[in-house]
């Protein structure tokens, strides 16, 4: 018989954000371009705040385009901004094995190579 995979945990929080401008949403999905099932919610989080640290640099995440977006805010903050991304159905979470990792869904869903996120915030400001 197999093992029981224990899943690790997560919780969504995304702070009482009510609304987000379309251009940071796009920033959130940029970033998480980079991460779609290969990284989770806290990666994202380090690559918006531009974090130093060894994950973010040794898979070399800080040349991102987004990387250092949120620079003023708390970790916390853009925990909650992701999240709410997440809650509002740009974003979703899959289980890699034990693993809680960013995909994305079909209101987020990149047309060819690399999103259009010019394209993508003229569709949610409308």
């Amino acid at each position: 018989m197999a093992r029981k995979v224990r899943r690790v945990p997560y919780e969504l929080d995304d702070g009482g954000i009510k609304t987000m401008p379309a251009e940071e949403i796009a920033g959130i999905l940029r970033g998480a371009d980079d991460l779609i099932m290969s990284g989770g919610r806290g990666l994202l989080g380090k690559i918006l705040k531009g974090s130093r640290a060894q994950d973010v640099l040794r898979l070399g995440l800080d040349s991102s385009p987004v990387y250092g977006y949120y620079r003023s805010l708390t970790l916390a903050e853009i925990s909650n901004r992701v999240d709410w991304v997440i809650l509002q159905g740009y974003l979703d979470i899959e289980y890699d094995y034990r693993l809680p990792m960013l995909v994305y869904t079909p209101l987020s869903r990149p047309k060819g190579k690399r999103a259009n996120y010019p394209r993508i915030c003229t569709r949610l400001r409308e």
